[in-house]
């Protein structure tokens, strides 16, 4: 039908008719936005696997036809980029399944103790090369997600990080118990983003590190995460860098 048809009765015949006449329409308008939601994301999904699969299939187009002619040097950069063009696709799915299971995810009686995970998560981090510095307050307690979780979410973060800034990029986490939440900002000394790109930054599928190997989608996928277990997170003002400041209802 008509996008935005279904609108509240103007004179319903009595109050109860009127209320659900407006939850008939804001359930339709509700159905409205994520159809479009789902629109634009099957376009942005297609888009993103056209690139690497139109250079795979360039790619073996030209080793089919010509691969008896070339170098072995031609034949090796060819095979590097399909290598390359087949990871990048390996990656968008993994990434799109953790989306997906972020999108649903709905909080349990599981706990995580924040100052463990954080600990653990900043030593598996620096042997990777990042200089991740823990602010931490005593008496943290722990947060209504399971461990697994509270991981990939500060890991995403981390990583955003380290795709921007590079190796070697010095990241600050700083915990603090704030009432019933635990207010945590991840901050690193990289190039920052831009005033443009802040209102960006969760969009699926937005990313200035393509080269690098960035999809687009760890941001996204940790506002989902957050989100569904109560939590909060924004982009912040910060002196130099990028800084996310994350609140988590604490258990």
């Amino acid at each position: 039908g008509e996008k935005g048809a279904v609108a509240p009765l103007a004179r319903p015949i009595t109050r109860e008719v009127g209320r659900l006449s407006e939850a008939v329409a804001a359930m339709a308008r509700t159905l409205e936005e994520r159809a479009d939601y789902i629109r634009t994301f099957a376009s942005q999904v297609s888009h993103e696997f056209k690139a690497p699969l139109t250079a795979i299939q360039g790619a073996v187009e030209l080793l089919r036809d010509h691969a008896a002619t070339m170098s072995a040097e031609e034949r090796d950069r060819f095979l590097e980029n399909l290598a390359a063009d087949a990871q990048r696709l390996e990656r968008l799915v993994r990434r799109l399944l953790e989306l997906a299971r972020a999108d649903v995810a709905e909080p349990g009686d599981e706990r995580a103790d924040l100052a463990a995970v954080l600990a653990a998560i900043a030593e598996r981090h620096r042997r990777l090369g990042i200089d991740v510095r823990l602010a931490l307050a005593p008496g943290l307690g722990t947060v209504a997600m399971g461990e697994e979780t509270l991981d990939t979410i500060l890991s995403n973060l981390l990583d955003n990080a380290r795709q921007h800034g590079g190796q070697g990029i010095a990241v600050t986490i700083r915990a603090a118990r704030d009432g019933a939440r635990a207010s945590l900002r991840v901050e690193d000394d990289g190039p920052g983003v831009s005033p443009g790109n802040a209102a960006r930054v969760f969009d699926p599928f937005f990313t200035t590190a393509r080269d690098r190997g960035g999809t687009g989608l760890g941001l996204a996928i940790v506002r989902a995460l957050i989100a569904a277990h109560g939590g909060t997170i924004a982009l912040v003002p910060s002196a130099r860098g990028a800084a996310f400041q994350i609140g988590l209802p604490v258990r």
